[in-house]
C-alpha cells in the first residue's frame, strides 16, 4: 500500500511538470509558474521521505524540504495573486504576507510537522487568495472561477486529510493526493485565462 500512496504523490509532480509544458508558455506570471512547479516537486520530494525502507533521519530531511517547498509555492500563490488584484502597492498585505511566511519557516524548523503548511495555506489560499479574487466583485469571469475552484477543490482535500488520517489514512492521504492533482489542472486554467482576459484588457486601454 505505500507503493500507492508514493505514485499519488508522484502523480501530483507529474501532473505539474505536464500543465507547466502544456501551459507556462501561455503565463506570464512567474509567481503562478512557481506555485505549480514548487507544488509538485514538493510533492515528490515527500513521495521519497514517506518511504519506510528510507533510514530514518534521510525520511526526515527529506519531508522538511518538501515542507519547506510547500510554503515557498504558497508564497507565490499569494504573491501571485495580490499582483492579480492590484494590490501589489498594499504594503500592509505585502509586510503581513511575509511575517506570517516566515513564522512559518521558523515553525517548521523548530518543529518538523506538516501544522505549519496547513495554517500558511489557511490563510494563503483561503484568506489572501480569496480575497484578492473576490476583491472586484463586479468582474466575475471564467478564469476567475476556474482558480476559486481549484482553491476550493485544495482546501476540500485539505479537510479530507485533516479529519479522515487517523482512521483512514489511506484513503484519506490518497484521495487528498488526487484532488491536489485536480486543484492544479483548474488553477493552471485560471492562471492561462487571467493572462489573456489581462491583455484583453490592456490592448483596450
Amino acid at each position: 500500500m505505500i507503493w500507492i500512496s508514493f505514485l499519488s504523490n508522484i502523480l501530483i509532480l507529474g501532473t505539474a511538470l505536464f500543465l507547466l509544458k502544456l501551459h507556462k508558455s501561455q503565463m506570464d506570471s512567474n509567481q503562478f509558474i512557481w506555485f505549480i512547479l514548487l507544488t509538485g516537486v514538493s510533492s515528490g520530494v515527500a513521495a521519497f521521505g514517506h518511504l519506510t525502507l528510507l533510514e530514518k533521519g534521510l525520511a526526515n530531511s527529506l519531508l522538511f524540504v518538501s515542507r519547506i517547498l510547500s510554503l515557498w509555492s504558497i508564497y507565490f500563490f499569494t504573491n501571485g495573486s495580490l499582483d492579480f488584484a492590484r494590490f501589489h502597492k498594499n504594503k500592509m498585505i505585502r509586510i503581513t504576507n511575509s511575517i506570517l511566511f516566515l513564522a512559518m519557516i521558523l515553525v517548521l524548523v523548530w518543529n518538523n510537522q506538516f501544522l505549519p503548511v496547513m495554517i500558511y495555506g489557511i490563510v494563503g489560499f483561503l484568506g489572501i487568495g480569496l480575497s484578492a479574487y473576490f476583491s472586484d466583485i463586479s468582474n466575475v469571469s471564467q478564469p476567475k472561477y476556474h482558480v476559486v475552484r481549484g482553491i476550493s477543490v485544495l482546501s476540500f482535500s485539505a479537510l479530507i486529510f485533516a479529519f479522515f488520517k487517523e482512521n483512514y489514512h489511506f484513503l484519506a492521504i490518497n484521495i487528498s493526493h488526487i484532488l491536489v492533482s485536480y486543484s492544479l489542472i483548474l488553477f493552471s486554467r485560471g492562471f492561462v485565462g487571467l493572462n489573456l482576459q489581462d491583455k484583453k484588457i490592456n490592448s483596450q486601454s
